[in-house]
Protein backbone atom coordinates (compact mmCIF):
# COMPACT_ATOMS: atom_id res chain seq x y z
CA UNK A 1 0.00 0.00 0.00
CA UNK A 2 1.34 3.48 -0.81
CA UNK A 3 2.15 5.84 2.03
CA UNK A 4 -1.02 7.78 2.91
CA UNK A 5 0.67 10.37 5.11
CA UNK A 6 0.63 13.90 3.78
CA UNK A 7 3.84 14.84 2.00
CA UNK A 8 5.03 18.44 2.24
CA UNK A 9 8.25 19.84 0.83
CA UNK A 10 10.46 20.53 3.85
CA UNK A 11 13.40 22.89 4.38
CA UNK A 12 15.36 21.92 7.49
CA UNK A 13 17.72 24.89 7.76
CA UNK A 14 17.38 28.28 9.48
CA UNK A 15 16.18 31.16 7.27
CA UNK A 16 18.70 33.53 5.74
CA UNK A 17 18.10 36.45 8.08
CA UNK A 18 19.39 39.47 6.15
CA UNK A 19 20.71 40.77 2.85
CA UNK A 20 24.17 40.78 4.42
CA UNK A 21 23.88 37.04 5.12
CA UNK A 22 22.56 36.48 1.59
CA UNK A 23 25.50 38.35 0.06
CA UNK A 24 27.87 36.29 2.19
CA UNK A 25 26.25 33.08 0.95
CA UNK A 26 26.51 34.31 -2.65
CA UNK A 27 30.17 35.30 -2.09
CA UNK A 28 29.67 38.90 -3.14
CA UNK A 29 29.43 42.32 -1.54
CA UNK A 30 26.15 44.06 -0.77
CA UNK A 31 26.94 46.54 -3.54
CA UNK A 32 27.48 43.71 -6.04
CA UNK A 33 24.26 42.04 -4.92
CA UNK A 34 22.28 45.24 -5.48
CA UNK A 35 23.90 45.81 -8.88
CA UNK A 36 23.06 42.30 -10.13
CA UNK A 37 19.51 42.51 -8.72
CA UNK A 38 18.80 45.75 -10.56
CA UNK A 39 20.15 44.47 -13.87
CA UNK A 40 19.10 40.81 -13.60
CA UNK A 41 16.49 40.92 -16.38
CA UNK A 42 19.17 41.78 -18.92
CA UNK A 43 21.68 39.18 -17.77
CA UNK A 44 20.41 36.25 -19.86
CA UNK A 45 21.24 34.89 -23.27
CA UNK A 46 18.45 33.35 -25.33
CA UNK A 47 18.67 29.75 -26.53
CA UNK A 48 16.31 28.18 -29.06
CA UNK A 49 15.79 24.44 -28.58
CA UNK A 50 13.84 22.28 -31.04
CA UNK A 51 10.65 20.61 -29.79
CA UNK A 52 9.24 17.27 -30.93
CA UNK A 53 6.53 18.98 -32.96
CA UNK A 54 9.10 20.89 -35.01
CA UNK A 55 8.61 24.23 -33.24
CA UNK A 56 11.22 25.84 -31.00
CA UNK A 57 11.27 26.38 -27.25
CA UNK A 58 12.82 29.60 -25.97
CA UNK A 59 15.11 29.03 -23.01
CA UNK A 60 17.35 31.35 -21.03
CA UNK A 61 20.85 30.89 -19.70
CA UNK A 62 22.08 33.40 -17.14
CA UNK A 63 25.32 35.27 -17.79
CA UNK A 64 28.02 35.82 -15.16
CA UNK A 65 27.88 36.83 -12.36
CA UNK A 66 24.14 36.02 -12.18
CA UNK A 67 24.91 32.47 -13.37
CA UNK A 68 27.23 31.75 -10.44
CA UNK A 69 24.76 33.34 -8.02
CA UNK A 70 22.01 31.03 -9.28
CA UNK A 71 24.37 28.08 -8.91
CA UNK A 72 24.94 29.05 -5.26
CA UNK A 73 21.19 29.49 -4.65
CA UNK A 74 20.61 26.04 -6.14
CA UNK A 75 23.35 24.36 -4.12
CA UNK A 76 22.92 26.18 -0.81
CA UNK A 77 19.12 26.47 -0.67
CA UNK A 78 17.01 24.67 -3.27
CA UNK A 79 18.86 21.34 -3.21
CA UNK A 80 18.53 21.24 0.57
CA UNK A 81 14.76 20.93 0.38
CA UNK A 82 13.26 17.49 0.89
CA UNK A 83 10.82 17.17 -2.01
CA UNK A 84 7.67 15.01 -1.88
CA UNK A 85 7.80 11.73 -3.78
CA UNK A 86 5.00 12.79 -6.12
CA UNK A 87 7.35 15.39 -7.68
CA UNK A 88 9.33 13.54 -10.32
CA UNK A 89 11.08 15.93 -12.70
CA UNK A 90 13.99 18.36 -12.64
CA UNK A 91 15.28 17.28 -9.21
CA UNK A 92 18.68 15.87 -8.33
CA UNK A 93 18.00 13.62 -5.32
CA UNK A 94 20.70 10.97 -4.71
CA UNK A 95 18.81 9.59 -1.69
CA UNK A 96 15.55 9.14 -3.58
CA UNK A 97 16.28 9.23 -7.35
CA UNK A 98 13.34 10.01 -9.57
CA UNK A 99 12.95 10.52 -13.30
CA UNK A 100 10.57 9.99 -16.21
CA UNK A 101 10.75 6.18 -15.88
CA UNK A 102 9.91 6.12 -12.19
CA UNK A 103 7.19 8.68 -12.89
CA UNK A 104 5.56 6.36 -15.40
CA UNK A 105 5.95 3.27 -13.22
CA UNK A 106 3.88 4.84 -10.42
CA UNK A 107 0.90 4.39 -12.75
CA UNK A 108 1.52 0.77 -13.76
CA UNK A 109 -1.58 -1.37 -13.69
CA UNK A 110 -3.91 1.62 -13.97
CA UNK A 111 -7.52 1.09 -14.98
CA UNK A 112 -8.02 4.77 -15.71
CA UNK A 113 -5.47 7.52 -16.35
CA UNK A 114 -5.68 11.31 -16.63
CA UNK A 115 -2.89 13.27 -18.34
CA UNK A 116 -2.79 17.05 -18.18
CA UNK A 117 -0.12 19.53 -19.23
CA UNK A 118 0.15 23.01 -17.75
CA UNK A 119 0.13 25.64 -20.50
CA UNK A 120 3.25 27.85 -20.59
CA UNK A 121 4.17 26.76 -17.08
CA UNK A 122 7.47 28.61 -16.73
CA UNK A 123 6.51 31.99 -18.24
CA UNK A 124 3.11 31.82 -16.51
CA UNK A 125 4.74 31.29 -13.10
CA UNK A 126 4.95 34.90 -12.00
CA UNK A 127 7.42 36.65 -9.74
CA UNK A 128 4.60 36.93 -7.18
CA UNK A 129 4.44 33.12 -6.98
CA UNK A 130 8.24 32.91 -6.73
CA UNK A 131 8.29 35.61 -4.02
CA UNK A 132 5.68 33.59 -2.13
CA UNK A 133 7.98 30.57 -2.21
CA UNK A 134 10.94 32.52 -0.82
CA UNK A 135 8.87 34.44 1.73
CA UNK A 136 6.34 31.92 2.99
CA UNK A 137 7.83 28.49 2.30
CA UNK A 138 11.43 29.32 3.23
CA UNK A 139 10.36 32.01 5.74
CA UNK A 140 13.03 34.43 4.55
CA UNK A 141 12.56 38.12 5.46
CA UNK A 142 10.84 40.25 2.82
CA UNK A 143 14.01 42.02 1.67
CA UNK A 144 15.84 38.68 1.26
CA UNK A 145 12.83 37.14 -0.53
CA UNK A 146 12.65 40.12 -2.91
CA UNK A 147 16.36 39.85 -3.69
CA UNK A 148 16.10 36.12 -4.39
CA UNK A 149 13.04 36.69 -6.55
CA UNK A 150 14.91 39.22 -8.69
CA UNK A 151 17.84 36.81 -9.01
CA UNK A 152 15.64 33.88 -10.12
CA UNK A 153 13.05 35.54 -12.38
CA UNK A 154 13.26 37.40 -15.67
CA UNK A 155 10.78 40.12 -16.58
CA UNK A 156 8.59 38.95 -13.66
CA UNK A 157 8.47 35.37 -14.99
CA UNK A 158 10.25 32.11 -14.21
CA UNK A 159 12.87 31.73 -16.98
CA UNK A 160 12.88 28.26 -18.50
CA UNK A 161 16.44 26.95 -18.69
CA UNK A 162 17.84 28.82 -15.68
CA UNK A 163 19.55 26.61 -13.08
CA UNK A 164 17.04 27.43 -10.36
CA UNK A 165 13.83 27.32 -12.38
CA UNK A 166 12.91 23.63 -12.30
CA UNK A 167 13.30 23.55 -8.50
CA UNK A 168 11.15 26.66 -8.08
CA UNK A 169 8.60 25.15 -10.49
CA UNK A 170 8.40 22.11 -8.22
CA UNK A 171 7.67 24.42 -5.27
CA UNK A 172 5.08 26.55 -7.09
CA UNK A 173 2.12 24.73 -5.50
CA UNK A 174 3.80 24.04 -2.16
CA UNK A 175 0.91 25.42 -0.08
CA UNK A 176 -1.98 23.52 -1.69
CA UNK A 177 -0.63 20.57 -3.70
CA UNK A 178 0.15 18.31 -0.69
CA UNK A 179 -3.42 18.44 0.64
CA UNK A 180 -4.83 17.73 -2.81
CA UNK A 181 -2.50 14.74 -3.21
CA UNK A 182 -3.51 13.43 0.20
CA UNK A 183 -7.18 13.74 -0.72
CA UNK A 184 -6.58 11.88 -3.99
CA UNK A 185 -4.64 9.11 -2.24
CA UNK A 186 -7.36 8.71 0.37
CA UNK A 187 -9.72 7.95 -2.53
CA UNK A 188 -7.32 5.45 -4.11
CA UNK A 189 -5.77 7.67 -6.78
CA UNK A 190 -2.08 8.10 -7.55
CA UNK A 191 -0.75 11.55 -8.48
CA UNK A 192 2.59 12.57 -9.97
CA UNK A 193 3.86 15.80 -11.48
CA UNK A 194 6.83 15.90 -13.83
CA UNK A 195 7.32 19.71 -13.89
CA UNK A 196 4.32 20.68 -16.06
CA UNK A 197 3.10 17.17 -16.86
CA UNK A 198 0.50 15.84 -14.41
CA UNK A 199 -0.67 12.22 -14.28
CA UNK A 200 -3.46 10.88 -12.06
CA UNK A 201 -4.43 7.21 -12.12
CA UNK A 202 -6.59 4.63 -10.39
CA UNK A 203 -6.14 0.88 -10.28
CA UNK A 204 -9.90 0.40 -10.07
CA UNK A 205 -12.61 1.50 -12.49
CA UNK A 206 -14.10 4.95 -11.88
CA UNK A 207 -17.36 6.66 -12.72
CA UNK A 208 -17.38 9.70 -14.98
CA UNK A 209 -18.49 12.01 -12.16
CA UNK A 210 -15.50 10.93 -10.02
CA UNK A 211 -13.10 11.80 -12.82
CA UNK A 212 -14.85 15.13 -13.36
CA UNK A 213 -14.32 16.07 -9.69
CA UNK A 214 -10.64 15.16 -9.91
CA UNK A 215 -10.20 17.35 -13.00
CA UNK A 216 -12.12 20.18 -11.36
CA UNK A 217 -9.88 20.13 -8.27
CA UNK A 218 -6.77 20.07 -10.45
CA UNK A 219 -7.98 22.98 -12.60
CA UNK A 220 -8.78 24.94 -9.45
CA UNK A 221 -5.22 24.50 -8.15
CA UNK A 222 -3.80 25.72 -11.45
CA UNK A 223 -6.19 28.67 -11.62
CA UNK A 224 -5.19 29.91 -8.15
CA UNK A 225 -1.68 30.34 -9.53
CA UNK A 226 -2.72 31.95 -12.81
CA UNK A 227 -2.24 28.72 -14.77
CA UNK A 228 -4.47 26.60 -17.01
CA UNK A 229 -4.55 23.29 -18.85
CA UNK A 230 -2.81 23.14 -22.22
CA UNK A 231 -5.39 22.85 -24.97
CA UNK A 232 -5.22 19.62 -26.92
CA UNK A 233 -3.09 17.87 -24.27
CA UNK A 234 -5.90 16.52 -22.07
CA UNK A 235 -6.15 12.73 -22.18
CA UNK A 236 -8.48 10.39 -20.30
CA UNK A 237 -7.74 6.75 -21.05
CA UNK A 238 -9.10 3.47 -19.75
CA UNK A 239 -7.80 -0.09 -19.44
CA UNK A 240 -7.51 -1.61 -22.90
CA UNK A 241 -6.51 1.72 -24.44
CA UNK A 242 -2.95 2.94 -24.94
CA UNK A 243 -1.81 4.61 -21.71
CA UNK A 244 1.19 6.92 -21.85
CA UNK A 245 3.03 8.90 -19.14
CA UNK A 246 6.03 11.16 -19.86
CA UNK A 247 6.49 9.58 -23.28
CA UNK A 248 6.42 5.96 -22.06
CA UNK A 249 3.77 3.29 -22.49
CA UNK A 250 2.36 2.14 -19.14
CA UNK A 251 1.00 -1.39 -18.72
CA UNK A 252 0.69 -4.10 -16.10
CA UNK A 253 4.43 -4.83 -16.26
CA UNK A 254 5.50 -1.22 -15.99
CA UNK A 255 6.88 1.43 -18.34
CA UNK A 256 8.11 0.67 -21.84
CA UNK A 257 9.23 2.48 -24.96
CA UNK A 258 6.52 3.11 -27.57
CA UNK A 259 6.68 0.77 -30.57
CA UNK A 260 7.64 3.64 -32.88
CA UNK A 261 10.61 4.56 -30.70
CA UNK A 262 11.78 0.95 -30.50
CA UNK A 263 11.62 0.74 -34.27
CA UNK A 264 13.58 3.98 -34.56
CA UNK A 265 16.31 2.56 -32.30
CA UNK A 266 16.62 -0.57 -34.44
CA UNK A 267 16.71 1.51 -37.61
CA UNK A 268 19.45 3.77 -36.22
CA UNK A 269 21.63 0.80 -35.28
CA UNK A 270 21.12 -0.68 -38.75
CA UNK A 271 22.08 2.65 -40.35
CA UNK A 272 25.24 2.75 -38.21
CA UNK A 273 26.15 -0.77 -39.35
CA UNK A 274 25.64 0.13 -43.01
CA UNK A 275 27.66 3.33 -42.68
CA UNK A 276 30.46 1.47 -40.88
CA UNK A 277 30.52 -1.12 -43.67
CA UNK A 278 30.54 1.39 -46.53
CA UNK A 279 32.49 4.29 -45.02
CA UNK A 280 34.04 3.33 -41.65
CA UNK A 281 35.96 6.62 -41.24
CA UNK A 282 32.99 8.86 -41.99
CA UNK A 283 32.53 11.76 -39.54
CA UNK A 284 28.80 11.21 -39.96
CA UNK A 285 29.17 7.76 -38.39
CA UNK A 286 30.35 9.21 -35.07
CA UNK A 287 27.33 11.52 -34.84
CA UNK A 288 25.03 8.68 -35.88
CA UNK A 289 26.47 6.41 -33.19
CA UNK A 290 25.94 9.06 -30.51
CA UNK A 291 22.27 9.41 -31.45
CA UNK A 292 21.85 5.65 -31.52
CA UNK A 293 23.64 5.16 -28.20
CA UNK A 294 21.28 7.54 -26.41
CA UNK A 295 18.17 5.79 -27.68
CA UNK A 296 19.62 2.31 -27.20
CA UNK A 297 20.45 3.25 -23.61
CA UNK A 298 16.73 3.85 -22.98
CA UNK A 299 15.93 0.59 -24.77
CA UNK A 300 18.33 -1.36 -22.52
CA UNK A 301 16.87 0.15 -19.36
CA UNK A 302 13.26 -0.54 -20.27
CA UNK A 303 13.63 -3.71 -22.37
CA UNK A 304 16.90 -5.34 -21.20
CA UNK A 305 16.86 -8.40 -23.45
CA UNK A 306 16.02 -6.72 -26.77
CA UNK A 307 17.95 -3.57 -25.88
CA UNK A 308 20.98 -5.58 -24.82
CA UNK A 309 21.16 -7.21 -28.25
CA UNK A 310 21.10 -3.79 -29.93
CA UNK A 311 23.75 -2.52 -27.53
CA UNK A 312 26.09 -5.40 -28.47
CA UNK A 313 25.65 -4.61 -32.16
CA UNK A 314 26.46 -0.97 -31.55
CA UNK A 315 29.55 -1.78 -29.47
CA UNK A 316 30.79 -4.14 -32.19
CA UNK A 317 31.16 -1.23 -34.62
CA UNK A 318 34.68 0.16 -35.15
CA UNK A 319 35.73 3.07 -32.98
CA UNK A 320 36.07 6.45 -34.71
Amino acid sequence: MPNREIEHPVYFFPPIGSRTALARMLRCSLAELSQVEESADGRYRTIERPKKDGSTRICYDAKPPLKSMQARILCMILKKVKYPTYLMGGLADPEDPRDYVRNANVHRGARVLINEDIARFFPSTSSDVVFGVWRHFFHFPSDVARALTRLTTRNRELPQGAKTSSYLANLAFWSIEPAMVLELRSKGFEYTRYIDDVAISSKVDRRADEMHRVLSDLASMFKRHGLRFKRGKHRLTYAGQRMEVTGLIVGERGAGLPRKKRGHARALVHQCEQEAKNNPQSPALAAMKRRAASLVGQYVRLHPKQGGALCKRLKALPAI
